[in-house]
């Protein structure tokens, strides 16, 4: 019996942290994310890597941001940055390497909103808090969600985003 999914839906284990890949349907398999290892906290910075792959375009840039997953379920990954919160960027260019690889060292996970560090406001969305689980996007493109992207696997952070 032959099935055709718009969205091939894989979860994968690596050492530390598991991650959730989306990939259309005939496109290389999604390769997984490793990241620190949690609990996480407001204004921690943390660690990710994607190994070898055929997946993500050689010498392509890709991006890292926080965006909502209610639940921490698989179904309700995002499905446009209109859930992410583009504040939460990295500041430096994450290159992918020839093989397909790439890491980023240093990047700073936020309670959402945050309005000590990021100037949002306390009603802003995504929500991500101890309450609220997130995930982070790692794509090649956040304003268009069909470029190829993994996510990470559910995370809550502690801390306050708020002033004091």
């Amino acid at each position: 019996m032959k099935r055709r999914m718009r969205f091939g839906i894989a979860i994968l284990s690596g050492c530390g942290a598991l991650g959730v890949m989306v990939a259309p349907a005939g496109a290389a398999s999604p390769p997984s994310i490793t990241i620190t290892s949690g609990p996480y906290h407001n204004g921690q910075l943390i660690n990710l890597s994607v190994g070898p792959n055929h997946f993500f375009a050689p010498y392509s840039r890709v991006n890292v941001i926080e965006c909502a997953d209610p639940h921490g379920s698989t179904k309700n990954l995002p499905t446009s940055d209109a859930v992410c919160d583009g504040n939460t960027i990295q500041g430096n260019t994450i290159l992918v390497k020839k093989n397909g690889s790439f890491s980023e060292h240093g990047y700073e996970l936020f309670a959402l909103p945050n309005t000590k560090t990021l100037g949002e406001e306390l009603g802003d969305q995504p929500v991500c808090n101890t309450k609220h689980p997130c995930v982070l996007y790692v794509g090649q493109d956040q304003n268009h969600f069909s470029a190829p992207k993994v996510f990470s696997a559910p995370i809550t952070i502690s801390g306050s985003g708020t002033k004091s």
